[in-house]
């Protein structure tokens, strides 16, 4: 039986999208989970704390395995563990198993974004075009169609054991057709005498613009609600809208990203794009009317939407370090100032305030912003 084949685009494309709605799934349910294993506000903050450390313990891991097998074969197997660990999600029962659960999944999370991150470089190499935004952009539509899901699952009173399972029986019957139209990959030849040599320059300086990055959208999904209803007075459903104004203009911009990637070229995009954020961010934190400091949102969305799929662009077209290895490091950097910055801006807020302490992020977009020289424009 011949089965219909899709372009490597689509397959890594898919793969995106998994992962996004995967971890949409699971944070639309969080009340049920924090319901069903007895948890408080602090157990959850750990279990989340778990889920990122797990994170970070799997980025290196995935760039030495895909350094030494391929890309193809780390993404399919990171997919099909993460497939099959979403439902257990379901049958957390305490606060131990609930850590050891969001632990591993921070863990299979991570594995699957040096897996399509490096897959996707792949990809934009071979096409000779800009396409990574376009599958960044299927990540964000798999997150919120996940939380959609969620919300649903919730209305009509579906455990989230019964959620997950289902979600998973899908993405699972689907994995093997998107996994064997991936590009076929092979790991470069190692150089023994470069074991532990450091990383180049351009590395670390992708990497803290990736790290802002990262931050930024953290420090808006965990504090913007925060700061329209608890500073500028917006009501709580007003104020909900937040993350949502923001996650919709990231999704519709990357959508167009490429095309505009293409005709602008990317150190002129993202130097625009990184000042289009500096200003909603300072929107946000000057305005006096909710309904504007939304806008300002809306355009922090639209700033940081092609940021981070042109720093792994630039970084792919590199030759000095395999494709593997750069997006693991890359991964690692951002994942950990999304761990660490948006805390911190708690513990800033605390000491003078959420408003001043939302200064961070402005300080985050600068250095985007001023940053955004690093990246080379690709050649024709």
């Amino acid at each position: 039986m011949n089965f219909p084949v899709v372009s490597p685009r689509w397959a890594c494309s898919f793969f995106f999208a998994v992962t996004g709605i995967a971890y949409g799934s699971v944070m639309s349910r969080m009340p049920a989970i924090k319901a069903q294993a007895a948890l408080s506000d602090a157990d959850v903050g750990v279990m989340l704390l778990c889920m990122g450390v797990g994170g970070l313990f799997s980025f290196p891991l995935a760039g030495w395995a895909i350094s030494r097998t391929s890309c193809r074969t780390v993404l399919s197997l990171a997919s099909c563990g993460l497939i099959l660990l979403f439902p257990c999600l379901g049958l957390a029962s305490g606060f131990f198993s609930a850590c050891l659960l969001f632990a591993l999944l921070g863990f299979a999370i991570g594995m699957n974004d040096v897996g399509i991150n490096a897959g996707s470089i792949l990809v934009e190499t071979s096409m000779h075009r800009p396409v990574i935004s376009s599958m960044h952009a299927l990540y964000s539509t798999g997150g919120l169609l996940g939380a959609l899901a969620g919300s649903c699952m919730a209305a009509l009173e579906v455990s989230p054991l019964g959620h997950f399972a289902g979600v998973a029986l899908m993405l699972l019957v689907l994995l093997p057709f998107f996994a064997r139209n991936l590009l076929h990959d092979v790991p470069r030849r190692r150089d023994k005498k470069g074991t532990f040599a450091l990383p180049p320059l351009w590395v670390l300086v992708f990497g803290i613009l990736m790290l802002c990055s990262y931050s930024s959208e953290g420090s808006v999904g965990e504090w913007g609600v925060l700061l329209l209803h608890e500073v500028k007075g917006a009501s709580e459903h007003t104020a909900a809208l937040a993350y949502a104004s923001f996650s919709v203009a990231m999704v519709v911009m990357r959508f167009f990203g490429d095309r505009l990637r293409e005709h602008f070229g990317d150190a002129r995009l993202m130097r625009v794009c990184c000042g289009c954020a500096l200003c909603g961010i300072l929107v946000a934190l000057l305005s006096p009317w909710p309904l504007v400091c939304l806008l300002g949102y809306a355009f922090m969305g639209l700033g940081l939407s092609v940021s981070v799929p042109i720093i792994f662009s630039a970084a792919g077209r590199r030759h000095d370090m395999p494709a593997g290895t750069v997006t693991a490091f890359l991964s690692m950097l951002a994942a950990s100032g999304q761990l660490f910055i948006p805390p911190l801006i708690g513990m800033l807020g605390s000491l003078v305030g959420l408003q001043e302490a939302m200064g961070v992020v402005v300080v985050l977009c600068a250095v985007m912003f001023l940053g955004s020289g690093a990246v080379r424009d690709r050649k024709a």
